[in-house]
């Protein structure tokens, strides 16, 4: 071999060691580069880094101002406030907790109502558990009689805060039994009255079912003196303003198999005073052993045929 064909060699050989060791060096620099990376990100956390960490008191804080502002917007019902209140608290000391978001409410006025509400509410029940109502009085004598220890004891604006609900409730319920018991009025009258009623009263209608509607109203028509023709005309009209076609098919079913029982209610009725008479006289000719023995054989026959 001669020297130029060798010197060829040693210089091919040290260019190709180079090319190895160059992409060697580059590999290694980038899986470097990319476990880096990768530690970075891992460590990143997935939420906005601008964005503030709120505690477990801060969350409830904002969420009592959030309930405070629907109890505003919608007062009247103490009761279900407290109980959200209390069965979401994650706090140690929920009262506090409320202290708190009472005296950062935006709307001081309301905010102090709620604090003299809830401070007085003790004394208010201590009040109710030594109070006794004659039973002689109304319902709604008995209604306002506490109306008006609410508003003794813990002040009128509060006690429409608290229980303000309940009071337009019980003046629906109130203003409807008076109507279903004038008999002054006509049917048609009544039903009339009792959509002004409803219009009266808007939260308390919403809250029934349309069903619930229908029923109240054809109570009113069945307290009249109309003969049946009549009733049973403004029972369709009713059925046409309150049910859909499902409801009214559904009611009138219901309404047929009720007739049904009634009808097999009266009959058996019928019957069973028929059988006494019969029975009447067999007392002097048998003993009260057999003629107990007998009714009573006759009574269970008359009853699995009525009622098979």
């Amino acid at each position: 071999m001669n020297k130029r064909l060798l010197l060829t060699i040693v210089i091919v050989l040290v260019v190709l060691v180079a090319i190895v060791v160059w992409k060697s060096t580059a590999s290694s620099a980038a899986i470097q580069h990319t476990k880096s990376t990768s530690s970075q990100d891992s460590s990143t956390p997935m939420s906005d880094d601008n964005m503030p960490h709120k505690n477990k008191d801060e969350i409830f804080q904002d969420a009592l101002l959030k309930q405070l502002k629907k109890l505003q917007q919608q007062p009247g019902n103490i009761t279900q406030f407290l109980n959200d209140f209390k069965a979401n608290c994650p706090v140690s000391d929920c009262n506090a907790a409320l202290a708190k978001a009472l005296a950062n409410y935006p709307d001081q006025k309301f905010a102090q109502l709620v604090a003299n509400l809830l401070k007085r509410l003790p004394q208010y029940e201590q009040r109710m558990q030594s109070t006794v109502l004659s039973t002689a009085l109304s319902p709604k004598e008995r209604f306002d009689a506490l109306w008006k220890l609410r508003e003794q004891t813990l002040g009128q604006a509060e006690t429409m805060l608290g229980f303000g609900q309940e009071r337009q409730y019980a003046d629906y319920r109130f203003a409807y039994n008076d109507l279903a018991q004038n008999q002054k009025l006509s049917a048609e009258q009544r039903l009339k009255a009792f959509e002004e009623l409803q219009k009266q009263y808007p939260a308390e209608t919403q809250q029934q079912s349309k069903i619930g509607q229908y029923e109240q109203a054809l109570n009113l028509i069945q307290q009249g003196q109309q003969n049946a023709a009549e009733t049973e005309r403004l029972k369709q009209k009713l059925q046409q303003q309150y049910l859909t076609e499902q409801e009214r098919q559904e009611v009138q079913q219901r309404e047929r198999r009720e007739a049904q029982q009634q009808q097999q209610v009266d009959q058996y009725q019928k019957a069973l005073q028929q059988l006494q008479q019969e029975m009447e006289p067999l007392k002097a000719q048998l003993s009260e052993t057999e003629w107990q023995k007998q009714y009573q054989s006759h009574l269970e026959n008359l009853r699995l045929k009525m009622f098979p």
